[in-house]
Formats: structure tokens, sequence, C-alpha cells
């Protein structure tokens, strides 16, 4: 018979809670994640606003020693990896089955750079603590995640920026189909909010200077925005070959039924750019979930705040759905999380996944002023009670790159 694959377990860091029923709480309330910059002093710059993880605390998770030799991004990423299995109610030793680590990150970890930086020019060599070159290597999360939870099979890490969290999941999936693999754990980790990330960020126009009213600042699809918000956090699922998790009596969640991804730039000028790689991702996914446009209830956008991609992201619905795409309610949790990178994915998908089994769609708030080039249901402002038996979550990356996952409700048989 043909392997299936279903999400067991889930666990989350976000700025608006920590673990996945606090962060679906915070989504249904629309609590907004986004203040005043504390990680730093943003006087200087245009925007002086963002998404930070507050409720974090890494004692939970590790002992002093532990997390002193973990960068935030890599406490945020095993920290939502161990959630996620608690969720699952995993207890079998990792030993017994294949099991691996697929991870996502978009940078290496940038407060430890930027510290090795400052801690040179400053003070010289001989002040550089020598844990520090693992700290900052891009694949500390998945080797972390792989040590503290004995998940060892495969360590694998993605970095295609905000599409990522969805590639790694994309290859987990993969793996256990071709019977590689029973289960992978697949965290997606970003914590960018630095002096120098925020610099690139201001310099490039990319994100709102609505500094005196930080809680309307992300606001997808309305036409009056003026560009993302930076956030930060992790998400994890994890995927699980389904014989296997019933055997274990796991909680089925959601089925994965399609993947697609794709490498398609796009022209720099945003008026001749066509969201080519959205549509072929969209397209990949429902194809391989054997999904026609019309089995779709809901989709988990991209939706990032920014004037161009909010209108390319609406154009590919339409050409993917047709007159359809009027009638599928569709919604951005970054409206309340900001933009964490390539966590946004995964955290999409967790929201979907509760969506999928709750009966209800957060919102997508802060939408006031919809944009005529937005003119799609993008639920706005308060969650919509809504049956859901198949959704689809689009990822996009700056660089180009775009993911898409078809998830729906898990046929036990």
């Amino acid at each position: 018979m043909k392997r299936r694959v279903v999400i067991t377990g889930m666990g989350a860091v976000t700025p608006i809670g920590v673990g996945v029923d606090a962060f679906w709480e915070g989504l249904l309330a629309g609590r907004n994640g986004v203040e005043r910059i504390s990680l730093f002093d943003p006087s200087d710059y245009p925007c002086q606003i963002a998404a930070e993880v507050k409720d974090f605390d890494e004692k939970r998770f590790f002992d002093r020693k532990k997390a002193r030799k973990m960068a935030r991004a890599t406490q945020f990423g095993v920290a939502a990896s161990l959630l996620c299995l608690e969720d699952a109610r995993w207890q079998e030793s990792p030993g017994d089955s294949e099991v691996g680590v697929a991870a996502g990150i978009s940078n290496s970890a940038r407060d430890v750079a930027e510290t090795i930086s400052d801690t040179v020019r400053e003070h010289g060599y001989g002040r550089v603590l020598p844990y520090w070159l693992t700290k900052i290597f891009p694949h500390a999360t998945a080797t972390e995640t792989g040590l503290v939870t004995g998940f060892q099979s495969q360590v694998m890490t993605f970095a295609t920026a905000c599409t990522a969290g969805l590639n790694a999941i994309g290859y987990a999936v993969d793996q256990i189909l071709q019977g590689r693999a029973e289960a992978f754990l697949c965290p997606s980790t970003d914590a960018t909010i630095t002096d120098c990330t925020l610099a690139c960020f201001c310099k490039a126009g990319l994100v709102s200077t609505r500094n005196d009213d930080p809680a309307h600042a992300s606001r997808p699809f309305d036409a009056k925005r003026d560009g993302g918000v930076l956030g930060e956090g992790a998400g994890c699922v994890l995927v699980e070959e389904y014989s296997h998790a019933r055997r274990r009596g796991a909680p089925m969640l959601a089925e994965v039924r399609g993947f697609g991804t794709s490498g398609v730039g796009y022209n720099c000028d945003p008026s001749k750019a066509v969201p080519r790689g959205m549509v072929g991702v969209l397209n990949q996914a429902l194809a391989a979930a054997n999904c026609g446009p019309n089995q779709i209830d809901y989709v988990g956008t991209h939706g990032v705040s920014d004037v161009h991609l909010d209108a390319w992201e609406t154009e590919a619905m339409k050409t993917v759905f047709g007159e359809r795409a009027y009638r599928i309610p569709m919604s951005s949790v970054k409206s309340m999380i900001g933009i964490p990178q390539n966590a946004a994915g995964v955290l999409q998908l967790i929201s979907t996944v509760k969506a999928l089994s709750e009966g209800i769609i957060p919102a997508t708030t802060n939408l006031e002023y919809p944009d005529p080039a937005c003119d799609l249901d993008y639920v706005p402002n308060r969650p919509r009670r809504n049956t859901i038996n198949n959704a689809v979550v689009l990822a996009h990356g700056f660089n180009g790159s775009d993911a898409s996952v078809v998830v729906g409700r898990p046929v036990v048989h």
C-alpha cells in the first residue's frame, strides 16, 4: 500500500505566546506581538519596531551551561522541537525507528556573528570564546535538536530564506514516502532582530516605519501598508508515517497530501514581475495531493504586508483557483507575529492545522482599507467559523524561492 504521512505533533515559540495553545489563543484573540525593539536601541533607525519573543524562559528547556552555548535562534528551534514531541506524545526510544531532523533557517546566528565582529574589533582575537565557532554554525539547530532528542538517522538543514521551513518539511515527507524514515522533526527558527539586520532591511525599504502605532504596522493586503515588520520565533512539526503513528496511538492532527517547491526568481523591477513561482508551487502541491482547486477550503497565505508581494500573491491565487479564488477564505498570521523569516511558513502551517481541526480561521488583522489589487476574501480582523477539509499553505522567499504544502483531515482506517 502507498505510504501516507501525517502530522502528529506541533511546537511553537512566537511573539504572542510560547506553545501551540498560547499561540493559537493569541491568534484568535487578535493579540499583536509588534512593539518597540528592546533587544538593542533602535533610536537611530527609521524603523524602530519588531515582533520579539518576550515570554521565552530558556531555563524551562536547558540548563545554564547548555543555554549559554546556543544562539537565540537555536534555543527557539530546540525548544519548539521538545514542545512538538510532547504534543505528539512521543515515548519511544528514537533508536527503535529511523527518525531524523530536517531543519529550516534563513541565516547563521546574526546575534552571535555581530558579537564576534564587535569583540574582535574592540578587544582583539584574545577575547573570542572557542564555543562561538559552533554557536554560529548554520547547522546548529538541526544538530542540537538531534542531540537533545535522539532523532539522528538523518540531520539536515535547509536555507532557502522564508521557504526553508516548508522545504524542510517537503524533504522529510519525501523521505518517509520512500521508506527511508518513519518520522522527522522539522524545526524552523529565526532570531535576526539585530542592529545590522535591521539596517539592511531599512536601507532596502522593506520595513514599516509606523513607529508611533506598532500594533497596526503589519497590515497584509491593506491599502495603507508601508512595509513588513521583522519578527522572530520558531515552529516545529513532527511528520510521521501513518501506520507507525497508528501503532503508537499518536494524535493525527492532519495529513500531508502534497508539496511543491520552486526556485524561479523574479525580475527586480516590480512592474515586470510575474508570480510564476507561486503559481507553479501551488499547482505542484495540488497535483501531488490529487486535489482540484474546488477541493481547497482555506489558504494560509504568505501575506507579508508588502505592496508588491501581496498583489503578486493575489494574482497567483486567481491564476490557480480561477473564479473560485473569490470564495476561498485566506489569511495571514504575519499581521500579528510579523515576519519571523523562515519560521513564518511553519507557523502559518501550524495555524492552518489548528484551523482544520477546530473549524475556525484566524483573521488577517489590521485589514481596514482593502487594497483594490488584493480583492480576495482575506478574512479581515475577526476569526471566522468555517469547515475545512483541505487547505494549502504558501511561502515565498525574498530570493525568489517558493514552497507550498497541502494538508487535509486525516482519514483513519
